[in-house]
């Protein structure tokens, strides 16, 4: 394990120098008195620790975590101070370990066993034969390549919003402020961002232990945070570019793909929490469920697979009953396929719907549709009944002229 050592007092660089030594499987790769020197140097170096300094000139060792950690991303770091009151700050910032001067061999072989046993895991989460997945649809899943999906066992529920909106915003900087604002508007400055990186600890810890490999990037100069989500799979981003692929060719050639896709839809994009941030993307992925739900069903019907068509307008009215078009095209199919009743019924429930919950009339359009209707049945049946008539009076004549 290769480390760099990052203090302002040389006579400190050599007491950790001098007591790392002892160690067999470690070796310091460098001794820096200034953090930028230090981060420069990283490429070259590729160490897996930096022993940091917090007051450094120039650049404290709180503000250059974020160049080391882009400059060797993975890099574990342990914090050397003579204070004790960025305890909170350090291990919001993922640090192994945070060290009070003067240096203590005991307390130093606790930390060196922690860094070994880190980097153990780490190399076994490497030799992971797939990544991880994380499920945003109906609820917020976990689920390793071995395993089924489980529910992470948040901390609180403000643990969970805290993920699930850095999730929602993968990849891009998330501002303290935005957080503060969003999760603790009630508290003052100095609590909402207590919970902050208390919360953050929190995930990191749920995270680890469900060994999901998330990190969070904690970026000091923006003020802000970045999910990375590069070395794992999200069911929302597999399942819209799998509908891109299937639905840009030929329905006759990828019916069944888009089909299995459209069934992975197994709930709305976190469904199941009263996040209202959520609710524009929430509305979008349904929209894009309901567009390829409805080519797929048209595709039925044209190709005459009248049963295919109606199980899909019907999985379509019970996703949103409102939709008079989709409501229309599966009474009409009902008709077609000598289901006159269950059309009836269903337009009777649609008339239920709007009238009393919506407070307004259908449209004119699928009323006179189904005047039109009834009026074939009641022309049909009319007609059955005089043909009954005229057949019991020529029984009636012939069974009069048969008698003696």
């Amino acid at each position: 394990m290769k480390i760099i050592l990052v203090d302002d007092e040389v006579l400190v660089l050599n007491q950790i120098r001098r007591m790392l030594s002892g160690y067999s499987l470690i070796s310091v790769v460098g001794s820096f008195q200034n953090a930028r020197e230090a981060i420069a140097r990283m490429p070259e170096l590729q160490p897996d620790v930096i022993f940091f300094d917090i007051h450094l000139p120039e650049l404290s060792g709180i503000d250059a975590v974020e160049l080391a950690q882009a400059g060797c991303p993975g890099i574990d770091i342990v914090f050397v101070t003579a204070y004790n009151e960025y305890a909170i700050q350090a291990f919001e910032l993922d640090a192994v370990d945070y060290l009070l001067k003067p240096l203590h061999q005991a307390r130093l072989d606790h930390t060196i066993k922690r860094l070994m046993q880190r980097r153990l895991h780490k190399q076994e989460d490497i030799q992971s034969t797939a990544p991880s997945r994380v499920l945003c649809f109906r609820s917020l899943r976990f689920q390793n390549s071995s395993g089924s999906p489980e529910i992470p066992k948040w901390r609180t529920t403000k643990t969970q919003e805290l993920f699930a909106y850095l999730l929602h915003h993968r990849g891009n900087i998330v501002l303290k402020e935005t957080l503060l604002e969003l999760l603790w508007p009630e508290l003052d400055v100095k609590q909402a961002t207590s919970q902050l990186y208390t919360s953050i600890y929190h995930i990191r810890q749920c995270l680890k232990q469900m060994v999901i490999d998330i990190p969070i990037r904690n970026l000091t100069i923006q003020e802000g945070y970045v999910l990375d989500t590069s070395r794992i799979r999200i069911d929302v981003d597999e399942w819209e570019n799998g509908l891109r692929q299937a639905s840009g060719g030929n329905l006759a050639d990828s019916h069944s793909e888009l089909l299995r896709l459209l069934e992975l839809y197994e709930g709305d994009y976190f469904q199941e929490y009263g996040f209202g941030w959520a609710e524009t993307e929430r509305e979008r992925l349904r929209k894009l469920w309901y567009k390829n739900a409805s080519s797929i069903a048209r595709f039925y019907e044209k190709a005459g697979l009248l049963e295919e068509a109606l199980a899909m307008y019907e999985r379509i009215q019970d996703a949103d009953p409102y939709n008079e078009d989709n409501g229309l095209a599966l009474m009409k199919l009902y008709t077609a396929s000598g289901r006159r009743k269950e059309a009836e019924k269903h337009f009777r429930k649609l008339n239920h719907l709007f009238s009393k919950e919506l407070q307004i009339g259908l449209t004119d359009k699928l009323v006179d549709w189904f005047e039109l209707i009834e009026n074939e049945i009641s022309h049909d049946t009319m007609r059955v009944t005089k043909e009954d008539i005229e057949t019991e009076t020529l029984v009636t004549i012939h069974a009069a002229a048969r008698r003696p």
